[in-house]
């Protein structure tokens, strides 16, 4: 019984350390985003926080959980049930960037996981990247089938080829977002319509 209790308070303590960690990145952005602010907003000791997470890219890890899951979830509702067409697979990936503009914490968050030197053995953070990878694996299979797109695209190699290249634009348009914003003759959303198009042109 005794250890059924610590154990609750364990992982409701973990709960606690998880909800402050996202709430700060949410107000200060992950490149501000401290071990500090987080035990200082807990009212904690540090070496509490360490009792759960060995760094600050597992506590990260951790968040991203509901950031990844938020972002499957618009890609899963950019989706018309029975449609079969290009405008699906255009769909998914424009909610890439109505992702990015509604979260741009979040968004900022998984752009920092993708880092070469990103550590971490969080499992929620593996299993909900797998379940992305595997969305967009299975739409791509199934537009293969439906003879949408062409049939000797890999759809492995497919999933990385759009998640690596949309981000690298949206990073783009992050980047250069005053500018845009200040130009006459260039649009945001315009842009992002373009790479789309001319994404999914390739493979048809």
């Amino acid at each position: 019984m005794k250890e059924q209790k610590n154990q609750s308070k364990a992982t409701l303590r973990n709960q606690q350390i998880v909800s402050a960690a996202d709430l700060i990145l949410r107000e200060n952005g992950v490149k501000n985003f401290t071990i500090d602010k987080v035990v200082d907003y807990l009212g904690i000791a540090k070496g509490t926080f360490y009792k759960y997470f060995v760094s600050k890219d597992d506590i990260l890890a951790e968040v991203s959980v509901k950031a990844l899951s938020l972002l499957l979830n618009y890609f899963k509702l950019s989706q018309r049930p029975g449609e079969i067409s290009i405008e699906n697979t255009k769909a998914f990936i424009l909610a890439s960037y109505a992702f990015s503009q509604d979260h741009p914490e979040y968004f900022d968050l998984i752009i920092y996981l993708e880092r070469p030197e990103f550590r971490s053995e969080v499992d929620g953070y593996k299993k909900i990247s797998d379940k992305i990878n595997q969305f967009v694996i299975d739409h791509l299979d199934s537009q293969k089938k439906n003879g949408v797109i062409r049939k000797d695209i890999d759809s492995v190699y497919g999933t990385y080829v759009i998640w690596g290249s949309c981000m690298g634009v949206m990073q783009f348009i992050e980047a250069k977002k005053v500018f845009l914003e200040n130009s006459n003759e260039l649009d945001q959303n315009k842009m992002m319509q373009l790479y789309v198009d001319m994404m999914t042109k390739g493979m048809v």
